[in-house]
């Protein structure tokens, strides 16, 4: 019997599957991972599944080479790739679980102070986690007057958008930047608090968090993203390590807004005090104790991308968590095989789903 792995993806990544362009899925990967583990990839997207439906329409690919629109019987491992944070996804996604199926990364995104207050709850992480508040006058102020740098960032979401830091330059003056289209915009101030700060501590959906002192390579700050995934035994594991560099003078590293990809060993080498083995050791228990923690409080995760932030001492404080990793910065670093990984390791997580269930 055919035994399928549902890869629910978003409309743009289907519309592209017929054309050859899925962006940041490489379905090479997943098809090379499905033989390995004897399961059968199907991509689809979150309508084309429907409670009391039997059957879906699903792309898979056919022994000719070619993916071919076809109904296939309703997937009862599905990997999540796509966003259902809505209510009425919500409602339809309770009622496909009731009927059995599994989903795993079921939710992937998450407000970014609950993460926060969830991973503060462990005594032994909280030295790796920045405090963060959210927006307010107060919050700001109080903020300030304990740290010399901050970021004011959304709570959802963001790919760098919106993202804007506070800087002490003196007892007095302080320096508001922030990205206006794709200039970097200054500004000075001592008592008088900039229009636009005032508008951004204004939204409820934004936080204020103390910036971390992130190390400098390749001419610019850097953080990590690192992949973070159950595998074939349901265990988490460290997929892949990646740096994103800011452009010069820049705090935003994200590829969307310019950083540019490396692996750790490349980034390690403008940085000779530090030793490469025990970096990606600390980088790596951080990681597995993030991931252990938030599934304490946040069930069905299994595919998550982790931004860590890295101090000129070595020291991993954590930056955010993404619950669906676009992987496009191993491909953007020439890591193919931690790419591949990051692809493969879920079909594995899926193969161990299925036996779980066949023994149960």
């Amino acid at each position: 019997m055919e035994k399928y792995i549902g890869i629910m993806v978003g409309t743009v990544v289907f519309n592209g599957i017929k054309k050859g362009k899925t962006y940041y899925e490489n379905l090479s990967f997943y098809e090379e991972a499905g033989e390995q583990y004897n399961l059968i990839p199907c991509y689809f997207r979150f309508k084309d599944i429907e409670p009391g439906v039997d059957t879906i329409m699903a792309y898979v690919l056919s022994e000719e080479g070619t993916y071919i629109l076809t109904p296939i019987p309703k997937p009862p491992i599905i990997h999540n790739r796509t966003f259902t944070g809505k209510v009425s996804a919500k409602k339809k996604m309770r009622k496909l679980k009731e009927e059995g199926i599994v989903f795993f990364n079921e939710k992937n995104r998450y407000k970014k102070i609950r993460i926060n207050n969830i991973l503060r709850m462990n005594k032994k992480l909280v030295p790796h986690i920045p405090e963060t508040v959210k927006a307010g006058k107060g919050n700001l102020q109080m903020m300030m007057d304990k740290y010399d740098e901050l970021i004011i960032k959304p709570n959802s979401g963001s790919l760098g958008l919106g993202i804007a830091k506070l800087s002490r330059l003196s007892d007095q003056e302080w320096e508001f930047s922030y990205r206006r289209q794709k200039e970097m915009v200054k500004e000075r101030f001592s008592t008088t608090w900039p229009f636009f700060l005032l508008k951004l501590i204004a939204n409820p959906r934004t936080i204020i968090q103390k910036r971390i002192p992130l190390a400098k390579s390749k001419g610019g700050v850097f953080d990590l993203r690192v992949s973070v995934q159950k595998n074939d035994s349901g265990e988490w594991q460290v997929s892949g390590v990646v740096g994103k560099v800011a452009k010069k003078d820049w705090y935003l590293t994200n590829v969307a807004r310019g950083g540019s990809c490396y692996s750790l060993p490349e980034l390690l080498q403008d940085l000779p005090h530090l030793k490469e083995d025990q970096v990606f050791e600390d980088i790596k228990r951080l990681s597995l104790n993030v991931a252990l923690q938030l599934e304490k409080e946040l069930p069905k995760m299994a595919d998550l991308g982790l931004d860590i932030g890295l101090t000129n001492e070595g020291f991993p404080m954590f930056i955010e968590c993404n619950g669906r990793d676009l992987r496009v910065t191993f491909r953007n670093a020439d890591m193919q095989e931690e790419w591949k990984k990051t692809h493969s390791t879920p079909i594995g997580y899926a193969s161990f789903l299925y036996e779980k269930r066949g023994s149960s």
